[in-house]
């Protein structure tokens, strides 16, 4: 599975998307804050209707001073009037905005946040969790929401500052025609300064990897796993080092970026600073031949104060509503992607009758120099126990991962009872399928949760847990714990430290959780127990999938490097160069004096 674009370069922002992500989120905001977002937009309209009359009564109040017989006093006091109000409620709506705006975002914020994690989380593969190029789209749609959380505001405000600019050159026109030159100018201005933060917006997308990277580099020196090897190898220095190196680049790339930024908006300064100058020269030449009045000198005075500032404003919006449109951008993507796997297909099964059926399947990693997988052909009767075997890179966790649907296979397919598995719910599938990986997780909960995750329909059923872990062999564990069931795990919160080998007790007791699966995993998650041990929880695992296997027809797959605990195995396969090298039982495979019995004898000898 792919997603268009997703190697590719970013594309531009599209104004379709654009006006997209603002309905979206003009819809979140008035869903959760309705009465809010509607006094948010009316007061910034206020805002504008309330600077042009400051402006207005400015020029009325110089008119009505220089020549008082033709204006009189009632002009003066209305005028002033009119100036204090519009100062009173620009002041005050602009308060009562910025207040309102930030609790507004914070909330639109708190909702596109929740609506990316489960873009993510609905996601049944997990390219977009391994690749580079899916990870930095991922990571833009993350942190954008906050961009994309403001983009209506950043709509309204370029609107209101457009709208300013636009009465602000009226106003000027009134004074004289000439000046209405200003406005191209100001598009110069314009212009330059939205090239110049292209180039910021480009930087800042071309360092999201190395961002990534120095945050891991720098996290490997905190985080409680790795620091046992980065102290012992003193290696905190170098990791430091390389952090700052990859920083450094970003830094300069972002800092390159900047400066050609910098340039264009200089450019466009100067280009508004000419026009500018040229207004004024006008205003004084038509003041002191008496074609207008003094009042319209100050006028333009305090237009050009506003022009100023009304520039800057909308430079500084327009940035942040490209900000805002390459966020929307990242969640389309991302929205698009998740769409791309839909719920429902053909629900999952109850009870697997026929079994499963890998017909020519096959698996490569993007870019990679070969294939993981290759033309494997073979059925997997239900109810049987299949062990899977082979050397390192061999493939073994690949095709578990292809089995439960967390891969895709790029050729071939895999049938589940004769349908093909991409027709089936993702999210059905998932629910009927059970085990435990060799990188499983260790989740930082109360133990009841820790196991009952494992099947979120029971984790408040204590006597459900209790028996998990007794089947994990995790009793003697839990007992020993402060508070049972109600401990909590986990050093950085307070809790209970473990070894891996308890992790992985608990680990194994999530996976004993699920009622009735059609499809049970054990790849190779006991490295931290003893060959015995293994043995006797593999034994365990094994009758416990034979139990289930009378109900649901279920099969079940052990995958381990030590080829003592698969002889109870039903059916071994033996991966080797991408394929399927050999298949049978245990007698079998060792009759025919193969690959597997080479292997089998070497592992012995070892031990011998």
């Amino acid at each position: 599975m792919t997603a268009a674009g997703a190697g590719e370069p970013i594309p531009a922002v599209g104004m379709r998307t654009t006006l997209s992500a603002l309905r979206h989120v003009t819809a979140v905001l008035l869903r959760v804050d309705r009465a809010g977002t509607v006094t948010m937009l009316l007061l910034l309209v206020g805002d504008t209707v309330w600077s042009s009359g400051i402006g207005l009564a400015q020029r009325w109040i110089v008119d009505g001073v220089r020549r008082p017989a033709q204006h009189g006093h009632p002009w003066l006091l209305t005028a002033a009037v009119v100036g204090a109000v519009a100062q009173a409620l620009s002041a005050s709506g602009m308060q009562m905005a910025m207040h309102r705006r930030a609790g507004l975002t914070m909330k639109a914020n708190v909702e596109l946040a929740d609506e990316v994690l489960t873009y993510v989380s609905r996601v049944p593969t997990l390219d977009h969790l391994e690749r580079a190029d899916f990870l930095n789209r991922v990571h833009l749609a993350v942190k954008g929401t906050i961009s994309l959380g403001g983009s209506v505001w950043n709509a309204a405000d370029l609107a209101s500052a457009l709208i300013r600019l636009g009465i602000t050159i009226w106003l000027l026109a009134a004074v004289s025609p000439w000046l209405v030159a200003l406005t191209a100018t100001t598009l110069a201005a314009l212009t330059l300064s939205n090239r110049g933060l292209r180039h910021v917006d480009r930087a800042q997308e071309s360092i999201v990897e190395a961002t990534r990277l120095e945050l891991h580099l720098h996290g490997l020196c905190l985080d409680a796993e790795a620091a046992k090897e980065v102290r012992i190898n003193r290696a905190g220095a170098v990791l430091d080092e390389q952090a700052t190196g990859v920083w450094d680049e970003a830094t300069d790339r972002l800092r390159a970026g900047l400066m050609r930024s910098t340039v264009l908006r200089l450019a466009g300064a100067a280009c508004y600073a000419a026009g500018l100058a040229g207004a004024l020269a006008l205003a004084v030449r038509q003041v002191s031949s008496g074609v207008t009045g003094l009042g319209s000198l100050v006028l333009v005075i305090a237009l050009a104060g506003q022009l100023s500032y009304q520039l800057q404003r909308v430079q500084f919006v327009m940035g942040r509503s490209q900000q805002a449109g390459r966020a929307a951008q990242h969640y389309h993507w991302l929205k698009g992607y998740a769409a791309s796997f839909p719920d429902g297909g053909e629900t999952a099964l109850h009870r697997l009758e026929r079994g499963i059926d890998l017909e020519e399947v096959g698996f490569r990693y993007p870019d990679a120099d070969g294939p993981v997988l290759a033309g494997l052909k073979t059925h997997l009767p239900p109810g049987s126990v299949i062990g899977l075997v082979g050397v390192n890179g061999a493939g073994k966790s690949t095709l578990v991962k292809l089995l439960t649907g967390l891969y895709r296979p790029t050729s071939g397919r895999i049938l589940v009872d004769g349908q093909p598995l991409s027709a089936v719910d993702p999210a059905g599938w998932a629910s009927r399928s059970c085990g435990v990986f060799q990188d499983f997780a260790k989740f930082e909960f109360l133990v009841r949760e820790t196991v009952g995750v494992g099947e979120l329909s029971s984790m408040d059923d204590p006597a459900t847990v209790t028996a998990a872990i007794a089947a994990a062999g995790a009793t003697p564990l839990v007992s020993r714990l402060p508070a049972g069931l109600e401990t909590q795990l986990g050093p950085r919160f307070g809790g209970e430290a473990l070894s891996h080998g308890q992790w992985q007790r608990l680990a194994l007791a999530r996976a004993m959780m699920r009622h009735a699966p059609l499809l049970m995993i054990l790849d190779e998650p006991t490295s931290a127990l003893d060959a015995q041990a293994e043995h006797n929880l593999f034994e365990a695992f094994a009758r416990r999938a034979r139990a289930v296997a009378v109900e649901t027809g279920a099969v079940t797959i052990l995958v381990s490097h030590r080829f003592s605990t698969v002889t109870m195995a039903d059916h071994i396969i033996v991966l080797s160069d991408s394929r399927i090298a050999e298949a049978g039982t245990h007698a079998e495979l060792m009759a025919s004096e193969g690959r597997y019995a080479q292997l089998y004898a070497a592992q012995a000898a070892g031990y011998a």
